[in-house]
């Protein structure tokens, strides 16, 4: 399984926004019975009866994990590409709600003002009707203390003990927000709130990489999430099946970077300008991503703060070079076989390139720049040098044209 990022709503490009504001409109436009509307949905958490959300122990943080995961899915019902982002209201000072969803209408992709599906969200019939409001003056609210609060959760020792301790700071949070966030039975129509519990649930993740042999008590692990059933199944989703965020297909980029777009044999400079990337970082990735396998063999190597590095540039006690990931070619199309398509004749010496049958199955691959960037930020520095370049199995340089790449993104967690 291929796995996938969550970010920050404020790291959001413009066109993932505008995908992110377009799939959650989709899903307050279906029929209130459909089982991916926003009114089903959102009544999960409180109403209409039954109420099925968990807030103590057992089950708060596996039922949520489960209730944001069955958002995300309904919003890639929508757009297969949208990821449901979270509000970071955690690490730091932060005075009220993100800009995405402070005003009442915003300019959507063809120039139009429309109105901000994120600014308020539909009440079910059944639960009222209307839409959602927040406190007068929580563009001037601060949620320090509910920052400092999760900061101190995260240093618990044991499962127990941090979600004892992070419940503390979501449910502030709640309060803090007033109108129907302040309260169960409806909170869950308040667009915000998702962002709020992916928030929730990205301090359990951090906390949990910080804590790899943490498992769940036993009373969690077999606790049934219900409604949340099993594909193809009548039963439940139990504590266990949440508790990594891999096996569901998703981990979280904690940070935001001013990247441009990473390209083979393209110098890049990171500029590592978040002070908060200092104190917290525990990974950093260089991520390859292909939404099909490839057609030939090739090894991609990748150097750091080494600008000038090129397909010869050595790699043996080399301090730059952060390692090196292949794709094992699936034999598809080469020039020469190409060239023989347009020409019916093959080049003696070459046997026909056999076609790829898998061609629709994505993959990921990364390199682990942990220590790289580490070393970066001790040395107080504002900026990190990629460079990657990519050789065929003879060693000789592949042009980027040739590469079955969508997509190279550096992600810091």
């Amino acid at each position: 399984m291929a796995i996938r990022y969550r970010r920050n709503i404020n790291c959001l490009t413009s066109d993932q926004l505008h995908d992110f504001r377009e799939a959650l409109q989709a899903l307050y436009d279906l029929p209130e019975a459909d089982g991916d509307s926003f009114a089903t949905l959102g009544g999960l958490h409180g109403l209409p009866s039954p109420s099925w959300c968990d807030h103590g122990t057992p089950g708060f943080l596996t039922w949520h994990r489960a209730y944001m995961r069955a958002f995300e899915k309904a919003l890639q019902c929508v757009n297969k590409d949208v990821m449901l982002p979270f509000w970071d209201w955690s690490s730091g000072p932060t005075i009220g709600v993100p800009a995405a969803f402070r005003d009442a209408t915003y300019v959507n992709r063809d120039g139009d003002t429309v109105p901000n599906p994120a600014y308020s969200g539909p009440i079910a019939s059944a639960a009222g009707g209307g839409t959602t409001n927040r406190r007068p003056d929580i563009d001037t609210t601060s949620f320090a203390g509910s920052a400092t609060s999760a900061h101190s959760a995260l240093t618990s020792a044991t499962f127990a003990s941090f979600q004892s301790a992070i419940n503390g700071p979501h449910g502030s949070v709640h309060v803090t927000m007033g109108g129907h966030m302040g309260s169960v039975p409806r909170a869950g129509f308040d667009p915000i709130f998702y962002l709020h519990h992916s928030n929730v649930d990205r301090l359990w993740w951090n906390w949990q990489q910080a804590h790899p042999g943490a498992g769940l008590p036993a009373s969690e692990a077999v606790y049934p999430l219900d409604p949340f059933n099993k594909p193809f199944s009548s039963d439940w989703y139990l504590g266990a099946d949440m508790e990594s965020t891999d096996d569901l297909g998703y981990r979280y980029a904690n940070w935001c970077l001013l990247i441009p777009p990473i390209k083979i044999w393209d110098l890049v400079s990171v500029r590592l300008v978040d002070p908060w990337i200092g104190r917290q970082l525990q990974r950093a990735r260089l991520v390859l991503r292909s939404s099909r396998m490839p057609s030939e063999s090739v090894e991609f190597r990748v150097f750091v703060n080494q600008p000038r590095a090129t397909h010869r540039t050595k790699i043996e006690d080399n301090a730059s070079f952060a390692g090196s990931i292949g794709t094992f070619g699936m034999g598809g199309v080469s020039h020469h076989a190409e060239d023989a398509k347009q020409t019916g004749h093959h080049r003696h010496d070459e046997a026909p390139a056999l076609e790829t049958r898998s061609a629709s199955t994505s993959f990921d691959l990364e390199i682990n720049l942990t220590e790289h960037v580490r070393q970066a930020l001790a040395e107080d520095a504002e900026e990190l040098k990629l460079k990657i370049v990519a050789l065929t199995g003879d060693g000789e340089p592949v042009d980027a044209d040739r590469l079955d790449l969508d997509d190279i993104e550096l992600i810091l967690e």
